[in-house]
């Protein structure tokens, strides 16, 4: 599988259950199904990509085997392209290395911070808490820390921010960072509350505190950015189980992105006999003159490339993919004179026209 396929699919999906979380579910205070959804979210979106359902919705599949094709006749290709792929990949992984030692330097915050609090915080990291015990409403505080060591929160903010280290150019990873700590916070503030006696007694001890920032990888009881809505879902009235139905919505939508991304792939077995195959207006003959008099020479290499593709019902041509490449420059002259081809006339199958898979051997 191709890296740039898996992480438009990983991104596609990333974005696609954030929205449905939006719509849905975050208004709603059933909070710990809140966190199961968007924990899963993330671990489905980087395992949808690598799962194929195609063999279950089988296309008709040809394999053609063309004569060697002359590619002398239109010069060689500029080497521009292999620079642009070479340059967002180096873009990419300046990226995530950035983003890896950012995380780095994080955690060694929260180890400074461990080591040595300061007077007036309030924090917790995996099985650690830190509370300054001069604190009012200590035993309230107390309360709220032990949920976020209990509920073994820190392990969601680490899986936030490794997922993030791979996925830095894509801002919806941080709206998931940011709607797991809110819903840490909630899930805390709702124990916290019992503690307190009220939600309106809770509410006053968190106007009063004297706010610090902490190790943002932290789970902290100040978080002053986050106090207007920790007190507006505090004083929310709690959402009716009815509501719980929404969440089996999920199924379908898991099920349309793992569908999308297989088909993405294009890749398909062999099936049903056709009663035409698809092919360019005067056949295959055709389809080798075109490649003869469009192909540019490489870089001097002699071996098959193998593209696969897809045609449409109405002749166009879709999905194409390198399924055994050779380089850079000669897998993308193969995608483009695939691409550019002219409308095919679509295979016919029990009268009807219908989509049919192709690989195609195209000898540099």
């Amino acid at each position: 599988m191709a890296a740039s396929f898996y992480l438009l699919w990983a991104n596609v999906s990333l974005i696609v259950f954030y929205l449905f979380y939006l719509v849905l579910f975050k208004r709603e205070t059933f909070f710990v199904f809140n966190r199961i959804y968007l924990l899963s979210a993330v671990v489905l979106s980087l395992l949808i990509p690598l799962i194929d359902l195609s063999s279950i919705f089988r296309l008709p599949m040809i394999d053609i085997a063309l004569a060697d094709i002359s590619i002398a006749a239109k010069g060689y290709i500029s080497s521009v392209s292999d620079q642009k792929v070479n340059g967002f990949l180096l873009i990419y992984w300046a990226g995530t290395l950035f983003s890896g030692v950012m995380l780095v330097i994080k955690l060694g915050r929260v180890q400074k911070a461990l080591k040595r609090p300061e007077n007036g915080v309030a924090f917790s990291f995996w099985k650690t808490k830190v509370i300054d015990l001069t604190l009012s409403g200590v035993e309230v505080i107390d309360g709220h820390e032990s949920i976020h060591v209990k509920q073994l929160h820190t392990i969601d903010v680490l899986l936030m921010n490794v997922v993030a280290v791979f996925f830095w150019f894509n801002p919806v990873i941080y709206l998931y960072k940011i709607s797991i700590k809110f819903i840490h916070e909630y899930l805390a503030d709702e124990h916290a509350a019992k503690l307190a006696g009220s939600k309106k007694q809770y509410a006053m001890i968190l106007f009063c505190q004297n706010f610090k920032a902490n190790a943002k990888l932290a789970n902290t009881f100040f978080t002053p950015s986050e106090l207007k809505a920790r007190i507006a879902m505090l004083q929310k009235k709690r959402s009716a189980k009815s509501a719980l139905w929404k969440y089996a919505l999920c199924l379908p939508l898991i099920g349309m992105l793992m569908l999308c991304s297989s088909f993405g792939a294009t890749d398909f077995s062999i099936s049903n006999k056709l009663d035409r195959l698809a092919s360019l207006p005067g056949g295959f003959p055709a389809f080798r003159s075109y490649l003869i008099h469009t192909a540019k020479k490489t870089n001097g290499k002699k071996r098959k490339v193998i593209v696969g593709f897809i045609v449409e019902t109405d002749g166009s041509i879709t999905g194409e993919n390198i399924v055994e490449g050779l380089d850079q420059l000669s897998n993308d002259e193969a995608i483009r004179m695939i691409h550019q081809s002219p409308r095919w006339e679509p295979a016919i199958q029990n009268g009807k026209k219908i989509r049919s898979s192709y690989h195609i051997g195209i000898n540099f």
